[in-house]
């Protein structure tokens, strides 16, 4: 063991040794046996007059506590005692230490928690004394007091008031090696260094708080990094009396930092020197600054609530005269920082692992000590959970919670630094990140710190989990304080915070863009919740303003009451509404939006368009005009779609208020169409220069766009599965990782990952767009000149755009005809489109009718006819509705079929159509026959039709689904007619549950009767046998892809329960109904559906289980119900045959039914296609009646995961167990019905 003094030979400074020779309480009698003068804690009077406390002086009062707590160390070692007090900085700690010293484990407990968290945190550690400050604490004392009087069994807790500061500090600042004083006995055997020294918790802000058990070698370790070390080096003396003594914040910089390093505390002074009974200074902002002052401070670390406080000139320019400010808690807003540190203040976040010295100019970054080890979890967006990894001899952790490894998983999020790898900087953490509707993750960190640069919040929370648009809660500073009813202080409000909103949105990612609507403000009496530290506790916040964040979702809908607070333009001229709809424009897509372009092409998305017709409605409804309040009536759910520029937009509402038709002045859809294609096939009469020497590729060298998608990603399996194929360049648009994108893509669709790893395979991302397709020119030149096939498959699938909106994807497809036009293997180059099914043959058809319908049909249609005019080596394979994966049942959810099936489910009956027929192929044969097409020697046909060529009737597919759903089949206009009905007034959760409403126009024009061609398929077939041998659509493809969006969360389809009733007791004997005692009884569990069999198909299972039934069998195809159900998506499928009552079942009667060895129960229980049956006869001491209606909780064990068969007989037994446990349950209800007393 080695020690460091400054002096030597009389009293010294003596830093103790960290290479944990020494353990916590040997540490403190070290300082003790030294005399060590080094201060641990400064303060200053309101005189100024600064008083320390020495090493010396605290080894020696931790001994005098120790004398206190336990005398002559009576009892056993290692007992926890819980403390709750208000007591000022030095008591507290003084009290910790002096715990640890007795051998008694602290636990320094927040007096924020509830009773019940205290009560849980004291069982928790087995802690039977709690030592507090009644005075101050009383409500709190005396409400666990009261909780434990209802303990059972009892739980014994002896309630302790600490000392006073004068029993302890005797000669306060002034303590001498000659004043009186005992030291405290040592104990029997070594405290060992695993031996836990104190207890700390979490916050609870997600239940209960969490104990964390601190040993002395975690925290030496903890000493030990360069977090606190360069700290003590930077800042010798550091004001941290703010922080809460019981926080870990607080004890690791009030205790560990200055009792192992030597550093020294800047507190304030105590004020229990005279009364214990007297509560400590409260930290404000201004103390704060005045005590750093008084106690000369060197450095300050505070949270950055309070950091967002000092922005008044005076407080910076006290700030700069300090080595260091820094923070801690959480991230502080960027530009509070980038303030302080450009007007010269060292701002730096403290992380306990990580270094303080940072690069000039990255305040907020860090860089994490080399005694650690750091594991990044990466979370697909760019930011990265922080994962300690354990380190024996320089980080023990005091938590290990990694499945894998010994770690720690911090659920902090960070992200790297963009040019300098090892520094990162804290954005949020894991458990804030909301996951919306749509699946994207958003970080709120980032934008609430934004906001709450803002001199007008204190505080801001983010939340949109599990919606499709984001919102924020704001609490206005106490000097900005609103009433949040008031619509017009309201509205100011908003105003004032804007352009800070605005900037958070300017660095935020599309869907978690803020819009003005979102922003909910809280009220005085209802103030955020926070935790003791003074950072906001968000789940417990938004929980507090749940049913403010649900009415604004509510009024927030796409075709519900529109905003009270939008102010209309001036006039309802084109003059005042274009500047007035571009300003909103811009605001929503947080963008300068341009007139005569598209919205979408500018950015726009569906939410976007929601927002402006909502706020165009919410305007013509303000005007206070009778025919703008009649225009508001005439919006429909597609205007922005409809028309997607300003003028467009401009000309429809000004024609609502004049006729009341905004299409009357649009033109044609056939001159749109042929308008566009010829704009788009100028110049293919242009000669091409092509490069002079360029070798031709050795294999096929395909250009695939749109490989993340569903049909994409069968694609690029089976070219990387060719070995004919020399490259495949998989060609995307810009977003998150792409190669974390497509192995989810084949994830999702089942495909084999390890294609992935191939040297085929080249990443290539950019936008078809630009004439150099977004690509570096060097990129682009290699694609030119190596390409032999591009297949264009990226198309987005919109069935409410029109046909201008689509006008990028049909400039995309002319850009990459020019790049197979300017390549050297343009002979041989050959390009597929895959445009939508239109209804005619397998050849070019050059009237545009036949394309008129939607946006979506037409563009692709425009595409094909630009392509042909194109000269190249071209197939357009027109390709009817994909359906979900042959393999996997993978279909998009947001593909139209689904979204039917989903509202279907939510309305409670599917649309039946006996006319119609469908024609839905797999993927997998369409990606089959476009391959073909593409490795083949020889030129495939121009045009060639992929649909299914054995179509089956609308009302088979359908009645499959119903019937697994449990709904039944009603008449196509019947069901949309109801749909139309959900829509008028529909909540943000009915879109949400029936997303059929924002497909209204689309299924209106099914409603009509469109459909029923047949398409020919005869050049397909020829081209591949995948489409040749292709097989009708059956039962099980719909089961595979119900299977799917369930497992997916998207649908939500009860268990099914097939209750069989069987004949009991002499024939003709009237019985009582099954279903009344069985039925109700199932379907009161909740998530099931009941089905009552008739009598065959009992006697069957009956009769299979080897029980013979004195009426005869009665035969039924019971064993393909079985087959059926029990290979269909539901996790679990019972039936149950169940004896039938007689009405004049007697009491009397009981004795001879239970010699009737005859009278059975049986329970078939099925699962994914294996079934099991199990017999259970009445036995005389359990009665009669026998009923499985509590065996679904039973069964439901296993619905998270699959079980193999061992495990699902184990599940029977279980419910067999769950059937012995339940006998006689019915049967009282049977006697109670025929009022015998039992």
């Amino acid at each position: 063991m080695s020690t460091q003094t400054r002096l030597s030979n009389e009293p010294s400074t003596v830093y103790p040794p960290l290479d944990c020779s020494l353990n916590f309480s040997e540490i403190i009698d070290l300082h003790i046996a030294h005399e060590n003068r080094g201060a641990v804690y400064a303060f200053a009077d309101s005189a100024g007059r600064i008083t320390e406390i020495s090493q010396f002086e605290f080894g020696r009062a931790a001994h005098r506590v120790a004398h206190l707590l336990r005398p002559q160390r009576r009892g056993p070692e290692g007992q926890v005692l819980a403390i709750a007090a208000l007591a000022d900085v030095l008591l507290y700690q003084t009290i910790v230490a002096g715990c640890i010293t007795a051998g008694i484990v602290p636990f320094p407990i927040s007096n924020r928690n509830s009773p019940a968290a205290v009560l849980h945190l004291l069982k928790s550690t087995d802690s039977h004394r709690l030592l507090t400050t009644k005075g101050s604490l009383a409500r709190l004392v005396d409400a666990v007091a009261v909780d434990l009087a209802g303990q059972s069994p009892p739980y014994e807790l002896s309630i302790e008031e600490i000392p006073f500061l004068g029993q302890i500090y005797p000669h306060l600042g002034h303590e001498t090696k000659e004043d009186d004083f005992v030291l405290y006995p040592n104990p029997a055997t070594r405290t060992p260094l695993d031996a836990v020294a104190m207890y700390l918790h979490s916050s609870g802000s997600t239940g209960f708080p969490k104990c964390i058990p601190e040993t002395h070698r975690t925290c030496i370790h903890n000493a030990s990094l360069d977090a606190l070390m360069e700290l003590r080096e930077v800042s010798p003396r550091h004001a941290v009396g703010a922080l809460p003594p019981f926080h870990t914040l607080g004890i690791m910089t009030q205790l560990i930092y200055t009792l192992l390093t030597g550093g020294t505390a800047c507190i304030y002074a105590p004020v229990s020197a005279a009364s214990k009974y007297v509560v400590p200074v409260v930290p404000t902002p201004e103390n704060v600054l005045e005590n750093a002052r008084k106690t000369n401070a060197t450095g300050i670390l505070a949270v950055p609530a309070m950091i967002l406080e000092w922005q008044a000139p005076e407080h910076v320019a006290y700030l700069k005269t300090l080595n260091i400010l820094a923070y801690a808690g959480g991230p502080l807003a960027s530009r509070v920082g980038d303030f302080l540190f450009s007007q010269g203040v060292r701002i730096v976040p403290i992380y306990g692992a990580t270094e303080s010295e940072i690069d000039a100019g990255e305040w907020a970054w860090m860089r994490f000590s080399t005694r650690v080890n750091v594991r990044w979890m990466p979370q697909g967006d760019g930011t990265f959970e922080c994962q300690f990894l354990t380190v024996p001899e320089t980080h023990q952790l005091a938590v290990e919670n990694l499945p894998d490894v010994k770690g720690y998983s911090t659920k902090d999020l960070f992200e790297q630094h963009p040019t300098k790898p090892d520094l990162f900087r804290i954005v949020g953490r894991l458990d804030d990140v909301l996951i919306m509707a749509n699946g994207e993750k958003t970080v709120p960190g980032p934008i609430e710190n934004v906001i709450m640069a803002s001199p007008a919040v204190s505080g801001a929370v983010m939340f949109g989990r599990e919606r499709n648009q984001v919102g924020v809660l704001i609490e206005p500073h106490p000097q900005h304080k609103l009433d949040p009813n008031d619509v017009q202080q309201l509205a100011r409000f908003r105003n004032m915070i804007w352009p800070l909103v605005e900037k958070a949105n300017e660095s935020a990612p599309t869907f978690a863009r803020i819009y003005k609507e979102m922003i909910l403000v809280t009220g005085s009496s209802k103030p955020m919740v926070r935790a003791p530290k003074g950072t906001v506790s968000k789940k417990a916040t938004v929980a507090l303003y749940k049913e403010e964040i649900e009415a604004l979702y509510d009024t927030i809908e796409a075709s519900g009451n529109a905003a009270s607070d939008i102010a209309p333009p001036s006039s309802w001229t084109p003059q005042d509404l274009e500047p007035w709809l571009k300003t909103h424009a811009s605001l929503l897509a947080n963008a300068d939006i341009r007139g005569g372009h598209d919205l979408f092409d500018q950015g726009f998305d569906s939410l976007n368009a929601t927002f402006l017709r909502h706020r165009i409605v919410g305007a013509l409804k303000n005007f206070g005009d009778d025919s703008a309040k009649a225009a508001a009536q005439k919006i429909p759910q597609n205007f922005v779609y409809a028309h997607p520029s300003i003028e467009e937009l401009a000309r429809a509402i000004i024609s609502l208020m004049v006729v009341g038709d905004p299409n009357d002045s649009d033109p044609g859809p056939k001159d749109l169409i042929e308008g566009m294609i010829m704009k788009y096939s100028q110049g293919f009469n242009e000669a091409i220069i092509q490069p002079k020497i360029v070798p031709l590729a050795s294999g096929i060298v395909v250009l695939l766009t749109g490989s993340t998608g569903g049909l994409g990603s069968h694609i690029l399996d089976m070219l990387l599965s060719l070995d004919s194929v020399e490259r495949v360049y998989a060609f995307n648009r810009r977003g998150r990782n792409i190669s974390e994108r497509q192995k989810e893509a084949f994830v999702d669709r089942g495909l084999d990952v390890e294609l992935l790893t191939s040297k085929k395979l080249v990443y290539l991302e950019g936008d078809t767009s630009r004439s150099d397709l977004g690509l570096p020119a060097d990129v682009w030149t290699t694609l030119r000149d190596r390409i032999t096939v591009i297949i264009h498959n990226a198309w987005t699938l919109d069935f409410n755009k029109s046909l201008s909106t689509f006008e990028p994807h049909v400039k995309g497809t002319r850009n990459l005809i020019e790049l197979a036009r300017q390549s050297p293997n343009s002979s041989a180059v050959r390009t597929r489109v895959e445009p939508e099914t239109v209804p005619f043959p397998e050849e070019l058809q050059l009237d545009a009718d036949v394309a008129i319908g939607n946006g979506y049909g037409e563009s692709k249609y425009v595409s094909e006819r630009i392509l042909a005019a194109s000269g190249l080596q071209a197939t357009s394979f027109r390709i009817g509705q994909v359906c979900g994966a042959a393999s996997n049942g993978a279909w998009s959810t947001t593909d139209w079929v689904p979204t039917i099936v989903k509202s279907s489910i939510t309305m409670g009956s599917f649309p039946s159509d006996p006319s119609a027929v469908v024609a839905w192929i797999p993927p997998e044969v369409v990606a089959r026959t476009i391959v073909d097409a593409a490795v083949r020697p020889d030129s495939p046909p121009f045009a060639i039709n992929i649909v299914h060529p054995r179509p089956v009737t609308w009302d088979s597919v359908m009645s499959s689904m119903a019937h697994i759903a449990q709904r039944p089949l009603i008449p196509f206009a019947d069901w949309f007619h109801q749909l139309e009905t959900r829509a008028s007034g529909a909540t943000a959760e009915d879109m949400e549950n029936i997303p059929g409403i924002k497909l209204l126009s689309f299924f209106s024009a099914a409603a009509g009767g469109q459909g029923g061609t047949k398409f020919s398929t005869l050049k397909a077939q020829a081209l591949s046998d995948a489409m040749r041998l292709v097989k009708p659509l059956e039962m099980q493809d719909a089961e595979r892809w119900m299977r799917y969006w369930r497992e997916k969360g998207f649908i939500n389809i009860a268990d099914l329960i097939l209750v069989t009733t069987f004949e009991g007791g002499e024939d003709g004997r009237e019985v009582l109904d099954g279903r009344k005692y069985v039925g109700v009884r199932l379907e009161s569990l909740g998530d099931v559906r009941v089905d009552f069999l008739g009598l065959d198909v009992a006697a069957d299972l009956e009769h299979r289980a080897g029980n013979d039934i004195a009426q005869g069998r009665r035969t039924c195809d019971v064993w393909r119900l079985l087959e059926t159900a029990g290979s269909g998506p539901h996790e679990v499928l019972l039936i149950l045959t169940v004896p039938r009552i007689p009405v004049d079942f007697s009491l009397a009667r009981r004795p001879h039914l239970r010699e009737d060895g005859d009278w059975t129960c049986t329970v078939w229980v099925i699962k994914k296609g294996i079934f099991r049956y199990r017999e259970f006869r009445p036995e005389a001491s359990d009665g009669d009646c026998e009923i499985a209606f509590d065996v679904l909780k039973a069964v439901n064990i296993s619905h998270s995961s699959e079980i193999p068969e061992e495990q699902f007989e184990i599940t029977l037994e279980m419910a067999g167990m769950m059937l012995k446990k339940n006998v006689g349950k019915l049967e009282n209800e049977v006697w109670t019905e025929m009022g015998t007393a039992r």
